[in-house]
């Protein structure tokens, strides 16, 4: 698998190169766009705003789909060791799901009615924002591996060891999450409740997906030749 990165070194691989950074910023740029939405969702109850910030989540999404399908174009011109075009397939696959989750949050809680947020503890609010929180510092390391990954690959293991952290808050928030949603007495449609459960198994997998990448990264790092 150490054949990518050899293969991002050569300048033919430029545009490559610059495509699967700029592919990286587009997934971050999905999440970062979805906590702000989400903060003016909980903190301003606009509706209105938050889902024009959803809307703009779906946008990037489809945006980081495009240079997916780019760069997986621009490896299979020419000749090239199948393993280059499958080791960066699977790391385009991985912060596609990252950029995947933060869209699937988007898209569904553009539908939940003011009403269930208006009802929820002040509790629930907080915790959401803070795992939001950890999930952006979360998204912000894994674009530095990538352009690190790309370039020296000095500070990859710290990186690393940022994201497993901050995957680990988010779970701790998550279970803090479910218990504060089971205390409160919510009157709303029971698809609503639904729709909330699936929305915080979503939201949780956005770092999962970060952690998965992270793993991939380091994973390559290990089978490329020593600097």
């Amino acid at each position: 698998m150490g054949s990518l990165i050899e293969y991002l070194k050569k300048k033919t691989a430029k545009n490559v190169l610059e495509k699967a950074i700029q592919h990286a910023e587009k997934a971050q740029a999905c999440v970062i766009n979805l906590d702000k939405g989400i903060n003016i969702l909980l903190k301003e109850k606009n509706t209105e705003e938050a889902n024009k910030i959803f809307h703009t989540v779906q946008k990037l999404e489809g945006e980081a789909d495009d240079l997916r399908r780019e760069i997986l174009l621009d490896i299979t011109t020419g000749e090239l060791n199948p393993s280059v075009r499958t080791d960066l397939n699977h790391l385009m696959k991985r912060m596609d799901d990252v950029a995947n989750c933060a869209n699937g949050v988007a898209r569904r809680i553009s539908t939940v009615p003011i009403q269930f947020w208006e009802q929820s503890s002040q509790e629930t609010i907080d915790i959401t924002l803070i795992m939001m929180r950890d999930t952006v510092k979360c998204v912000k390391f894994v674009d530095k591996m990538v352009v690190d990954l790309l370039g020296n690959r000095k500070n990859l293991k710290e990186f690393n060891k940022q994201i497993h952290y901050l995957e680990h808050q988010v779970d701790i928030h998550n279970i803090k999450l479910r218990k504060s949603l089971q205390q409160t007495d919510y009157n709303v449609n029971s698809f609503t409740i639904f729709t909330i459960g699936n929305i915080y198994d979503i939201m949780e997998a956005i770092s999962d997906a970060i952690e998965e990448t992270a793993d991939y990264i380091m994973l390559l790092l290990r089978s490329a030749p020593k600097l």
